[in-house]
């Protein structure tokens, strides 16, 4: 009797029968070999013991049914999608393109073909399978869907999937869109999608949870990253970072900007481009290897920065500016024309402080200030007099809020601003307060002392020496925060702030001269005033500010480079005029690796021409506006981001927070977004479609309470 190894030969093509001998020969030659239906394997006449061959590989299985040739015909013929499952057959295709389907009608997915499981008892009806199923219409779509991904459109995504199904995820999408725009938590999509089904919209079942949300989020903003750091290299831009770091609930974060031009045209934007967590602490070291990685990621490679990056703005933190290892020193050596700027907003404040603190007069005013906020925000009985005493007064009260603080001026500015207006009602609050038989004795010496210093003329009069210097320090410092601002208008900005500040001292502002006018008639706002001496020398308190401004923030040897470009500098005389700026213009165009001899030509040519269109001269053009004067844009970053990771809402990893905040800082609006131009990758990144079957466990359902079925009842 024969064994069925030499039946499972004879089986075989005679060219393949002597080949298939020897290697179950030599397969284990201390063991015989017997082949079952189902499996091989190897018995020991020592132990008498069945363990299953190794050594018999996937295609010697298919071999029982299929000869060598055979089996290589086939995959020759169909290998672009037939695979191999042990010894059964599959279709790459349909498994690749099985989620899109979801629910089409007239397209049924096999399992048995995505999952590898199809077999077949002899040679001719495995070919006859093989043969249905490459004409099944399913195969076919998938067919489709497989070129389109090869070509990289879906420009006839609806011979594939129809028209509803894609429109399904377009409003999940939009759904998506709206959370990360609106700052809400992933929770909420669900939500918004039952809030749309009901109201007749029609989005799927697949795309509901919060990990669908961020998901999509993540797809969103990875590709209008990719999208926009493509536009910024292709145009050519010059590019400006701007790097802070902060801590948000115990969490170190950088935060980092990109600006270029993004058309080609001049158009300079400030674009968000990623936050990221410090987990190896915020040494400069750490801070360097995070900005080198994000860049790298953000696909700008080291090749195009040493020739594009050409200027960092921070705050001045010495972990940024360190001499010998801080940030910018580290970047420099790496990028040759990178120039270091010191967030001018930053040198505003601190130049404020400066003055501050050589005039003593200010530290009483300052004092003061701090005592009425305290009053006011502490005691709900005293801010609810305050409100009683404005409306019998007729004044809008306004929130007087603390001053020359960590805030910016502007926030100093607003609370002089609040106690100017609020003046009537604060007299009259203190009056009765000093009165009120109901408060302790204590108290009302405390109030009597107030009002005796509010109705002071001196007190007016240092009132209104910091509202006109506060309002002249605020309009700078929203002009240096401004995102439009470069360092060559905020420089032109500062020169005029100082030649405000200069004429002060000579003519009166227009709250001085509404407080002489005041103390002349011997009330001011309609409340009597009793003179003294203010503490404030208005004279010096303006000559430590114009100091403190001069020595903070003089001219650099970039502001001086890049001064020329600036029409407002030029010279009225024509022979003057003839050869100005043109060592600058020399300078900044070696500085930049551009020629030099071109650059000077166009700016001649522009000077004396009004030609604006010398190449070169463009180039210098874009270069002055991509200088960034403040770090402002990441503080407003850091705003976005501690009203989207609230301590209301679970902690969101870095990634996510880095997607929600890229759309919500630099996405359009959302009814110019268009999805289909994220749902294509997202296809092609094999990505379900809204309308794909859903997996895993249904949501439970929702207790119902009594009381909403009498609420929900007609009745």
């Amino acid at each position: 009797m024969k064994s069925q190894d030499t039946q499972t030969v004879q089986n075989l093509e005679p060219s393949l029968q002597a080949t298939r001998l020897q290697e179950i020969q030599t397969a284990q030659p201390e063991c015989r070999t017997q082949v079952s239906t189902s499996t091989t394997h190897c018995v020991h006449p020592a132990q008498g013991e069945s363990t299953a061959s190794p050594l018999l590989t996937s295609t010697d299985q298919i071999l029982r049914h299929f000869s060598r040739q055979q089996l290589e015909a086939w995959t020759q013929q169909y290998s672009p999608w037939l695979f191999i499952n042990g010894n059964k057959l599959g279709c790459t295709f349909c498994r690749d393109a099985k989620r899109l389907f979801g629910t089409q009608k007239g397209v049924q997915v096999s399992e048995e073909w995505t999952s590898g499981e199809v077999s077949a008892k002899d040679v001719r009806s495995m070919r006859k399978k093989i043969y249905k199923h490459k004409d099944s219409i399913t195969h076919k779509k998938a067919t489709e869907i497989k070129q389109l991904r090869e070509k990289e459109v879906l420009t006839t995504l609806t011979e594939t999937i129809n028209a509803k199904v894609l429109s399904e995820t377009e409003h999940s999408f939009r759904t998506a869109y709206f959370v990360a725009k609106e700052k809400l938590a992933f929770s909420k999509m669900n939500g918004l999608v039952e809030l749309q089904e009901m109201n007749g919209v029609k989005t799927g079942s697949c795309h509901k949870s919060d990990h669908s949300c961020i998901n999509i989020i993540a797809h969103i903003a990875s590709k209008m990253k990719k999208k926009i750091v493509l536009t910024i290299k292709s145009v050519g831009s010059w590019i400006g970072l701007t790097v802070d770091e902060s801590t948000v609930f115990g969490i170190s974060y950088l935060i980092l900007y990109l600006r270029g031009d993004v058309t080609g045209e001049g158009e300079i934007e400030n674009i968000f481009l990623d936050l990221i967590e410090l987990e190896e602490g915020t040494t400069a070291d750490a801070i360097y290897k995070a900005v080198k990685k994000s860049l790298m990621e953000a696909d700008l490679d080291d090749e195009y920065l040493k020739s594009h990056l050409i200027c960092i703005t921070t705050d001045g933190a010495s972990v940024m500016t360190g001499r010998e290892s801080g940030l910018i020193t580290r970047l420099k050596k790496d990028y040759s024309l990178l120039e270091s700027i010191h967030c001018l907003a930053h040198r505003l404040e601190l130049s404020v402080n400066d003055a501050l603190k050589s005039v003593t007069g200010c530290n009483y005013f300052e004092i003061f200030i701090s005592k009425l906020y305290t009053l006011y925000h502490q005691s709900p009985k005293n801010a609810r007099q305050l409100a009683e005493a404005a409306s019998q007064v007729n004044v809008s009260l306004l929130k007087i809020g603390q001053i020359f603080t960590i805030r910016w001026v502007a926030s100093s500015f607003l609370t002089v601003q609040a106690v100017w207006r609020d003046y009537p009602a604060l007299a009259e609050q203190m009056k009765k307060a000093a009165e009120d038989g109901s408060r302790c004795d204590g108290e009302r010496k405390k109030f009597n002392g107030l009002l005796n210093h509010i109705t002071a003329t001196g007190f007016v009069k240092d009132l209104a020496t910091i509202k006109d210097v506060l309002r002249e320090l605020r309009s700078l410092s929203l002009k240096l925060q401004n995102r439009n601002t470069s360092l060559m208008d905020a420089t032109q900005e500062i020169k005029m702030t100082i030649e405000v500040l200069k004429a002060f001292k000579t003519t009166p502002g227009k709250s001085m001269d509404k407080a002489e006018e005041s103390i002349q008639s011997g009330e001011f706002k309609g409340v009597p005033l009793h003179f003294s001496k203010e503490h404030i020398n208005r004279l010096q308190f303006l000559q430590a500010l114009i100091d403190s401004l001069s020595s903070r923030m003089p001219d650099t040897k970039l502001t001086k480079i890049v001064a020329p470009l600036n029409p407002g500098n030029w010279p009225k005389s024509r022979d003057l005029l003839v050869l100005f700026g043109e060592k600058e213009i020399h300078d900044l165009a070696k500085m930049l690796g551009v020629s030099s001899r071109e650059a000077v030509e166009d700016f001649r040519n522009w000077k004396l021409n009004n030609d604006q269109n010398g190449k070169v001269l463009k180039k210098l053009l874009n270069a002055s506006k991509t200088y960034l004067a403040s770090s402002a844009e990441c503080e407003r970053g850091f705003s976005a981001l501690n009203a989207t990771a609230t301590d209301a809402r679970n902690r969101l990893r870095v990634r996510s927070l880095s997607a929600v905040l890229f759309i919500d800082l630099n996405g359009p609006p959302l009814n110019m977004f268009d999805p289909q131009l994220y749902i294509q990758s997202w296809l092609k990144e094999k990505h379900c479609l809204s309308t794909a079957s859903k997996t895993g466990r249904d949501k439970s359902a929702q207790k119902i309470r009594p009381l909403w079925a009498i609420l929900s009842s007609g009745k």
